[in-house]
């Protein structure tokens, strides 16, 4: 099962607001970067949408906001944000779901299947057998001609993973600058302890075998990649 997120980090929720609004982690041209896939696929159509690990949804609540969207699920563990999801998610107009939940066991449980399902940043949370897990259920549970898009953070080719720890810690202290340094320590030390990104060619394998044929990269910035999957033959 994934990993929980530390506690003084994502349970008060309060410092990855900080770490959204200064745009640290490429949120805002990520979002273009969705908006603009979820146009081209799903047109004018409506559309189911599964969003594994969706924290407070406020930077995607507006992008949906816009889009003729059937309904919408989203699954996290940190009780402090879904309950701000379910207030950035009260513009949509169709039904919404929010669940308590790990991804995993979401997806183990939930037997629908959607016209588009969505994770960001939470699935470098699980270990390599729980990634080849979660890829194999997110392709049971998308309907034919559904995607699956990923948001996440990814190793460089060449970069082993406490290489890569220690890479991004020393990025985010010279460059974080808004956030003081106790959050600066709890974003450190929550990388350190729970983050496990594989490379992009690993995630790519991983999901070949799970049965999705493709893996289109939709966008990079530094170690943070928008991906889009479709199920194969």
């Amino acid at each position: 099962m994934s990993v929980k997120p530390a506690k003084s980090f994502f349970d008060t929720w309060q410092t990855y607001r900080k770490v959204v609004a200064a745009n640290y982690m490429y949120h805002i041209e990520i979002m273009a970067d969705i908006e603009r896939l979820l146009r081209a696929q799903c047109a004018s159509r409506t559309f189911s949408f599964l969003d594994l690990g969706c924290g407070d949804a406020a930077t995607l609540a507006p992008l949906l906001g816009r889009m003729a969207l059937q309904s919408y699920k989203g699954v996290d563990l940190s009780q402090a944000a879904l309950a701000l999801a379910a207030d950035n998610l009260n513009r949509l107009a169709c039904p919404v779901e929010l669940t308590h939940q790990d991804i995993l066991a979401a997806l183990q449980t939930d037997t629908t299947q959607y016209d588009v399902i969505y994770s960001s940043f939470a699935l470098h949370h699980l270990s390599n057998s729980d990634k080849a897990a979660f890829f194999r259920l997110v392709a049971q549970r998308l309907k034919s001609g559904g995607i699956f898009v990923l948001s996440d953070v990814m190793r460089e080719a060449a970069e082993s993973l406490p290489v890569y720890l220690n890479n991004y810690c020393d990025w985010l202290r010279s460059g974080w600058s808004t956030l003081d340094a106790e959050e600066l320590a709890a974003i450190c030390d929550h990388i350190q302890n729970n983050d496990r990104p594989e490379t992009l060619a690993e995630l790519q394998t991983i999901a070949q075998a799970a049965g999705f044929a493709d893996a289109a990269i939709v966008a990079r910035y530094r170690w943070h990649h928008v991906l889009q999957f479709r199920a194969g033959p």
